[in-house]
């Protein structure tokens, strides 16, 4: 009786864990804040993407009309492979929240995809995440990274979707 129990205690226990196992995560619209920032930038709407950044060094870069931040977000000469709007250009739009940026109330970072990018790389949706971790695919090529900064009027981008100030690693 009693090996009878124990097996059936274990039979259970493996059960739960096989329902426990967390699987590869599902993606989400983009939420309001962050679609009204990628609107602004699709539609090259210059006032509407300040509004959308988070005040420091990215957005006074913006708003100073610096080239190399331009170049980030529209590209030059008409190519936009790799940049902000080439990425945001191809709806729908596919959003995780980054599993290797720890979010807090003050700051939180997405993973843009865009969704055909994403349904042609992205592991079998039962496949344990522990064995296929997001991100999945090439940055920049599948897909980019967004940080938002809470300020006094709400969700703001603050790095422009990954761009790098030159010569001091930041990023806002």
């Amino acid at each position: 009786m009693r090996i009878r129990f124990a097996l059936l205690a274990l039979t259970s226990i493996g059960a739960l864990s096989a329902c426990a196992t967390e699987t590869v995560p599902m993606c989400r619209a983009p939420l309001g804040y962050e679609m009204a920032a990628f609107s602004a930038i699709i539609s090259h709407n210059e006032t509407a993407v300040a509004d959308a950044l988070a005040p420091g060094l990215v957005q006074n870069a913006f708003i100073s009309r610096d080239p190399m931040i331009r170049a980030h977000v529209w590209g030059s000469e008409g190519n936009t492979r790799g940049t902000v709007t080439g990425m945001l250009s191809q709806p729908p739009l596919c959003i995780f929240d980054d599993p290797g940026f720890v979010a807090t109330e003050a700051s939180r970072q997405i993973l843009v995809y865009p969704q055909r990018r994403y349904d042609r790389i992205a592991p079998a949706p039962e496949t344990p995440l522990l064995d296929a971790p997001l991100p999945y695919g090439t940055y920049r090529g599948d897909y980019m990274t967004c940080r938002f900064e809470q300020t006094a009027t709400g969700w703001k981008l603050a790095d422009l979707c990954g761009y790098r100030m030159p010569g001091t690693g930041a990023t806002g």
